[in-house]
């Protein structure tokens, strides 16, 4: 099994969240479309659709959402007690750079650990296994129809 260095691999949750940092300073619409494209991404690795083509980087990039998720709530709740919930749009103290960085630190901060850790517990995982048993699991229910009984897995 190729086990990768859980703290090289933290930084798929910052930089996750460096496009996140763009789509929330830029506008509540993108903030939302970005949550919302992070929890396909969770649908999907729940429902088993593979995005990559090895279970490795589609457990690393599940971690990378779960961690991002996290981030994001931790920050925006931290962002919302710095702000006190006021908006000022003309005497802003802080510039657009600044409230990027800003941004992206206060939900990095959070992140990076829980990706370390997660990354750490996949590398314990003897992932050829769990591969080897879905793939039973998925032929059995194949072949047992799995679904209601006028309906195929292929069509009616």
């Amino acid at each position: 099994m190729n086990k990768k260095n859980p703290f090289l691999l933290g930084f798929c949750a910052p930089a996750y969240l460096a496009v996140a940092t763009v789509a929330i300073t830029n506008d509540f619409l993108m903030a939302v479309m970005f949550i919302l494209f992070t929890l396909g991404v969770l649908g999907a690795y729940v429902t088993e659709f593979p995005i990559f083509s090895t279970l490795y980087q589609n457990e690393i990039l599940h971690k990378a959402a779960i961690s991002s998720l996290l981030g994001m709530g931790l920050g925006m709740m931290i962002g919302l007690a710095i702000a006190g919930g006021v908006e000022n749009e003309g005497t802003a103290p802080i510039s657009t750079q600044g409230k990027f960085m800003l941004t992206w630190g206060v939900m990095s901060l959070p992140a990076y650990p829980l990706m370390v850790f997660l990354v750490s517990k996949v590398n314990k995982r003897d992932l050829d296994a769990e591969q080897k048993v879905r793939d039973q699991k998925k032929k059995e229910r194949k072949e047992k129809g799995g679904g209601p009984p006028i309906m195929d897995r292929d069509g009616f």
